[in-house]
């Protein structure tokens, strides 16, 4: 049969990676998109297919709709998870649009119910026409590389089996098969942004400009999602590599970022976010172009962005607010660790012609010029350092000021001091205290590493 969907539909199926064992929920409105495709996984096969409708009561026929697929599902022996939901109650409650606060608990109660039954896939009827309108209203609101995307055909639990099938096939499908469904008449009023793009603008671009857009807006999709999903791949492999936390704060090296071109700049930023919050919401291009900005031509700033806080030193990028933990003076043995909120200190002994290769994260002292014992602990009032290199001494708040540490760390970084004075403020600056020379025999290598510092 021409209009036959299925070799595509098993194509698509495959290219997703189901095993032989797993079970696929099967979202159905009762619609020929849904219909067509639960009909397709009845042919594939009936004994791992469940259906889910979710009744959002804002219709009348909404009950008629619920009791149509359950019908079905019955004549055609599948479990029927048929779900009514207050969504109008939820929208009041949430502040969400009409169709963002349907989305939303659709997709959680989907969720829900193939964790609760066993259902290791959930299946929708997104189409390519679906494809083409979503293009089209991204680009309406300058969506970027992302965006163009469009909608994936995998994520998670979530499959889409039929993202390259476009309308009239399934149309023409459902009359060839004889699959009943119903017809929602809202879908066809042009009170959304979507059914003004179904019904208006695709039409219009169709008859006037290329009968062939919807098909080329699919590809596009396509092509701008493998893009994406390498650029990301990327932005990913750097961020593990350089990202670190602060408590909760993610920091991110200001020289690496400074190196990266524009492009990979807005992508760092983005995934910083990411990191810090989980989401992207309400922070759109003028945001991250703005911090951007900031990075390029301030040294020092603060700058509050939709729901977070960002910042910035000589040194470093930081998402988020810092939150210090107390801690209080204590001992450091040789050889020895201890824990200084944050900061972990170790304290390694060598010979001089034992002595490694030292990190950027170590400073090496004379054992015979140090008085012990050593103690790590935080900053006092009065507090002044010698700097290595220099002559005289500094008082530790200047020091600070001078390096654009930010305020509320300042009292959170560790003194590590012998009974002569400040050895080292890890991180920041050593002393003049206790140098290697040519009659060094025993080496104090002094290392830190911060405890939230995890790599991604």
């Amino acid at each position: 049969m021409s209009n036959d969907l299925m070799p595509v539909f098993e194509q698509n199926l495959a290219s997703m990676v189901l095993t032989s064992e797993e079970r696929v929920l099967v979202a159905v409105s009762g619609g020929p998109d849904s219909m067509a495709l639960l009909h397709l996984f009845l042919r594939w096969d009936a004994k791992r297919v469940g259906v889910f409708h979710l009744n959002h009561g804002f219709r009348e026929e909404a009950q008629l709709d619920a009791d149509f697929v359950e019908k079905y599902a019955r004549e055609h022996e599948l479990p029927a998870h048929i779900m009514s939901y207050d969504i109008l109650r939820y929208l009041r409650e949430s502040g969400e649009s009409k169709q963002q606060g349907a989305r939303t608990i659709r997709y959680q109660l989907l969720k829900e119910c193939a964790h609760k039954h066993g259902y290791a896939r959930i299946a929708l009827a997104h189409h390519g026409d679906d494809q083409a309108e979503t293009m089209l209203m991204r680009m309406l609101r300058g969506s970027g590389l992302h965006g163009l995307g469009g909608i994936p055909a995998r994520r998670g639990l979530l499959i889409r089996p039929l993202l390259n099938v476009f309308k009239d096939e399934i149309l023409r499908y459902c009359q060839d098969f004889q699959i009943p469904y119903v017809e929602d008449a809202t879908n066809y009023q042009p009170i959304y942004l979507r059914n003004k793009v179904r019904q208006e603008l695709l039409p219009l671009l169709v008859r006037e400009y290329n009968p062939q857009i919807t098909t080329q807006l699919v590809q596009l999709a396509q092509l701008a999602h493998e893009d994406d999903l390498e650029l990301e791949g990327q932005v990913q492999r750097l961020c593990a590599e350089h990202v670190r936390y602060r408590g909760a704060q993610v920091v991110f090296p200001r020289s690496v970022f400074i190196g990266l071109s524009v492009a990979f700049q807005r992508r760092v930023l983005r995934r910083l976010l990411q990191l810090y919050q989980g989401h992207l919401l309400r922070v759109g291009f003028i945001h991250i172009e703005e911090w951007r900005q900031q990075i390029l031509e301030n040294t020092t700033f603060r700058l509050s962005l939709p729901q977070v806080e960002v910042s910035a030193t000589q040194e470093e990028i930081y998402v988020g607010f810092f939150r210090g933990e107390a801690w209080s003076d204590q001992e450091l043995n040789v050889p020895g660790q201890v824990q200084a909120g944050e900061f972990t200190i170790t304290a390694e002994l060598f010979s001089i012609q034992d002595l490694p290769c030292r990190g950027g994260n170590s400073e090496d002292f004379d054992y015979d010029n140090l008085v012990f014992p050593l103690i790590v602990r935080p900053r006092k009032p009065g507090d002044r350092l010698h700097p290595f290199g220099g002559a005289g001494s500094k008082k530790v708040k200047d020091l600070f000021m001078d390096l654009h540490i930010p305020v509320e760390e300042r009292d959170y970084l560790p003194m590590i001091c012998d009974q002569q004075g400040i050895l080292w403020i890890p991180s920041t600056r050593r002393s003049n205290l206790g140098p290697l020379t040519e009659q060094t025999q025993l080496v104090v290598r002094l290392s830190y590493c911060h405890t939230h510092a995890l790599m991604l």
